[in-house]
């Protein structure tokens, strides 16, 4: 016999998951849990104190418990048990793994055991407990985000509490029955601002970050609330190049009723620093200390968690590695995390059993979020959304000096070994940028503990938006200004592409050779090539080359539709562009409509070359000229293939310190630039 409604709202909310049954892996990851992004956050919205709140589970516990006294006093009756309730018969016959210890696996157990357990309960008893079934209008569960730029490989943030994932806020007719119109537009808001309402950070189960978790509090164990200071680690101040830009800081909820207090605001200085009139020398530290990346550490986990839920303007933050869990709160305002107890998942009992706790954390999740929407519309706080992040190629004139003139000086450009890059959008606006060097032209160490750079010396790209990201790294808009002797600085429009692991490192290289190669034969129809740079520590590779305009795609919007139609004046430039590239002994192998390029004045550009192929076969142009964005049945009666050469037989292209780079290196012909593991000519 089946238990009693009210039986199984009780199991429900003293269930407590399963632990992890291995012990955590005593292998020690080495991974930064530190993104490159993370360490430009802009200053207004950097976090400043750790502060640990020992009441703060009990204040989280109380949402559940308030809307529970609010349905009596309303008499509002609970749904039956059906539909999407998890019951304890599901909970039993459900398989779950418990022996995984990666972070991805960590995530899976809590969706499992958690997520499906709570999402439509929290949901039906916060909005629509006169429903006649559990209807969940949120869920717990992966999300792709566009605009993710983290190169982090240490916790997982993909999971979080979501609203639907489709192209317009979807509920149940069921629940919008339910719902009052004010709510309703709530929702909207909510869903158009950001459809993750939480930022949960995944850790793999290992002893590392087992001691992570203890000691995001600065390994605090009293019972009384503690409060540390907290230092970003940003890049060093390397002179002053211009004023951070002011971002506006977003809204905290009118009330925290999982706090026991409301922090106060930290009083600084509104003033900015002002910019130097004339650019001035770069000071470059070459002590490598400085630059190395090391091992995940409390700090790093804390600045990255907080960097994310910035991004995605979050008020709650889970940390969380399968036995041990805290919930933190962001107030916005003081630029403070409150921090939780720690949470013993599968033992927990005080003040609730887990389930109960997070039934409750989810309900306040929503309430937060709703209680924020209001003021989405007239308090704008210039995070980016995927919808012009994708498309927003267009340069940031706010950002530079009116002085500056925007014209085409590659050789003022390619001269300089010194690339000095900061982020400038969004919640990106810090004043010391990251440094990079023309590869081949890092400073050698010497006695000296600085190396300077004259402000002829160096050039300055400021990203001003992400456009893309894929398997090659992440792509961004940015202005490029180079100083001139005697004559006013210039600057341009580029892409910056981003390439963050080993293999996305070796594709780039080898695309830089490929775009090396093409100015050398002075081809016409491919974006203009700046230079390859790298790091002084093991940070990202960067390519940058012209801002040529946009993808194909941006044009043609049902362009991979099969009636989709490319006009003959773009398809035939096109095909003009290829037959160069062919001639110049390169075939693509890549072509779909995102490297497809038209600019306002319907001037073409063909882009992405990681993995194109040096003195390819006849049949593997032709193949190429057969590329649906580019051909038709028409087309092809007419077309004719250039036959593939290399000048050279003994083709080594060694790249020359000034323009090109020195590590890359075009091979013989018929050799892969790069071995994968797929043949690229099947």
């Amino acid at each position: 016999m089946g238990l009693s409604p009210e039986e199984e709202i009780q199991a429900l909310l003293e269930y407590n998951p399963p632990p992890v049954r291995v012990p955590p892996t005593q292998v020690e990851d080495h991974v930064s849990a530190l993104s490159f992004y993370d360490r430009h956050l802009a200053s207004n919205l950097a976090l400043k104190r750790v502060v640990y709140l020992p009441t703060l589970l009990r204040g989280v516990s109380k949402t559940l418990l308030a809307c529970l006294d609010l349905m009596d006093v309303q008499e509002t009756s609970l749904p039956p048990i059906k539909g999407s309730f998890p019951t304890k018969g599901w909970r039993d016959g459900t398989s779950i793994d418990t022996t995984s210890t990666d972070a991805l696996s960590i995530a899976k157990l809590y969706e499992v055991t958690t997520g499906l357990n709570c999402d439509s309960v929290a949901s039906t008893l916060f909005l629509s407990p006169q429903c006649s079934s559990w209807l969940p209008a949120i869920s717990f569960c992966s999300t792709y985000d566009v605009n993710h730029t983290s190169d982090q490989k240490y916790s997982l943030e993909d999971y979080s509490l979501c609203l639907s994932d489709d192209q317009m806020l979807v509920l149940r007719p069921e629940i919008e029955a339910c719902l009052r119109d004010d709510t309703m537009e709530l929702l909207r808001r909510l869903w158009e601002k950001e459809r993750r309402l939480a930022t949960w950070e995944f850790l793999p189960y290992t002893s590392q970050a087992v001691d992570i978790i203890q000691d995001l509090c600065g390994g605090s164990s009293s019972r009384r609330r503690s409060a540390i200071r907290f230092e970003m680690r940003m890049y060093p101040h390397i002179g002053t190049f211009q004023s951070p830009s002011v971002v506006q800081s977003p809204l905290d909820a009118e009330a925290s009723p999982w706090l026991s207090y409301e922090p106060r605001r930290i009083l600084r200085s509104r003033k900015a620093p002002s910019p130097a009139d004339v650019d001035p020398e770069a000071k470059i530290p070459l002590d490598p200390k400085l630059f190395r990346s090391r091992a995940p550490s409390v700090d790093h986990v804390l600045q990255h968690a907080w960097a994310t839920a910035t991004r995605r303007d979050s008020t709650f933050i889970i940390f969380q590695c399968g036995n041990l869990e805290r919930i933190g709160v962001r107030h916005r305002a003081s630029q403070t995390l409150y921090l939780s107890d720690i949470v013993d998942v599968p033992n927990m009992a005080d003040p609730r059993a887990y389930t109960e706790l997070q039934v409750s954390l989810y309900m306040s999740i929503l309430d937060d979020a709703m209680r924020r929407a209001p003021h989405f519309d007239s308090h704008d706080d210039s995070i980016p959304t995927a919808s012009t992040s994708k498309t927003s190629l267009a340069y940031a004139p706010s950002r530079q000096p009116t002085t500056w003139q925007f014209e085409d000086h590659t050789s003022d450009i390619c001269h300089c070994h010194l690339l000095l890059m900061t982020p400038q959008y969004g919640i990106y606006s810090f004043p010391n940028p990251a440094t990079f060097f023309r590869c081949g032209h890092q400073p050698t160490p010497s006695k000296n503990k600085h190396a300077i750079y004259q402000p002829d010396a160096y050039i300055m790209l400021r990203l001003t938006s992400m456009i893309a990201r894929g398997a090659t790294g992440i792509v961004h808009a940015g202005a490029l200004g180079a100083n001139r002797s005697n004559r006013p600085p210039t600057a341009c429009k580029v892409v910056a592409k981003l390439a963050f692991d080993e293999l996305q490192k070796q594709r780039m290289k080898h695309e830089a050779a490929i775009y090396q190669h093409f100015s050398s034969k002075g081809i016409r129809g491919i974006p203009k090539y700046y230079g390859i740079f790298e790091p002084l520590d093991d940070g990202p590779l960067v390519v940058l080359t012209s801002h040529e305009g946009l993808w194909l795609r941006h044009w043609i919007p049902n362009i991979t539709n099969s009636d989709a139609v490319v006009p003959k004046a773009w398809r035939d430039k096109f095909l003009s562009v290829l037959k160069r590239i062919h001639t110049a002994g390169v075939c693509h192998k890549d072509l779909r409509a995102e490297n497809l390029l038209v600019s306002t004045d319907d001037e073409v550009c063909i882009i992405d070359f990681d993995r194109a192929r040096l003195a390819p076969s006849v049949g593997a142009c032709k193949r190429e000229y057969l590329s649906p964005p580019l051909m038709d049945a028409q087309c092809l009666l007419s077309l004719s293939v250039p036959t593939p050469r290399v000048q050279d037989q003994d083709f080594r292209l060694r790249l020359s310190p000034n323009p090109i780079d020195d590590r890359c290196t075009l091979y013989k012909p018929r050799e892969s630039l790069l071995r994968f593991p797929v043949n690229p000519e099947t």
